[in-house]
């Protein structure tokens, strides 16, 4: 007599997906980037805080994040990360294909942003050549190397931004930050 049994799934909460991050092992800060991040999709609210907490242990307490106001379905001012806020400042000036971070010792650091839409494979090779602090190619050279093309990108628009919603500003300054607009990197 043959027995056809099934596998029953176990019970309870699944895993939370793999955070798809890579960072300059060395975070020697010699590139343009420190590393890539590749979320699953363009909602702040959705993927920044498993971001922000999984940056803490290698980099410090994240204080804040500076993004590309056009790139991102919303545009929340802070996130609660840990039973903390962390400020969040949107800008126009801000490579779209990049968040910056901050952290508490005013350290700041430059991720890659591959877009959600990407394959795994160039995913990969994005993040990789991001993480490489030898690599000096800006984040769309990268995309583009990567396989990563035009249509995957999303472009700039002011229209994807609620009706109504005024621009958010970063606590009342002005400007773009210097460290986070995309070719050359300042230190604080």
């Amino acid at each position: 007599m043959t027995t056809d049994s099934t596998a029953v799934p176990p019970t309870g909460q699944s895993a939370a997906p793999a955070l798809r991050v890579r960072l300059d092992p060395t975070l020697a800060r010699g590139g343009i980037l420190d590393g890539g991040w590749w979320p699953r999709s363009r909602d702040p609210d959705a993927e920044l805080p498993s971001l922000i907490a999984s940056l803490e242990s290698p980099l410090g307490v994240i204080t804040r994040v500076a993004l590309n106001l056009d790139a991102w379905d919303s545009a929340p001012r802070r996130l609660a990360v840990d039973g903390r806020r962390v400020h969040v400042g949107w800008f126009h000036a801000i490579n779209a294909q990049t968040i910056g971070v901050t952290s508490a010792s005013r350290d700041r650091f430059v991720l890659l942003v591959v877009p959600p839409e990407a394959t795994t494979a160039a995913a990969a090779i994005a993040m990789a050549m991001a993480a490489d602090a030898t690599n000096s190619a800006q984040p769309a050279d990268i995309l583009a190397d990567s396989g990563i093309t035009t249509e995957e990108l999303r472009p700039n628009t002011s229209a994807r931004r609620p009706q109504g919603q005024p621009t958010p500003r970063p606590n009342g300054e002005s400007g773009r930050p210097a460290a986070m607009s995309g070719g050359t990197r300042q230190q604080a």
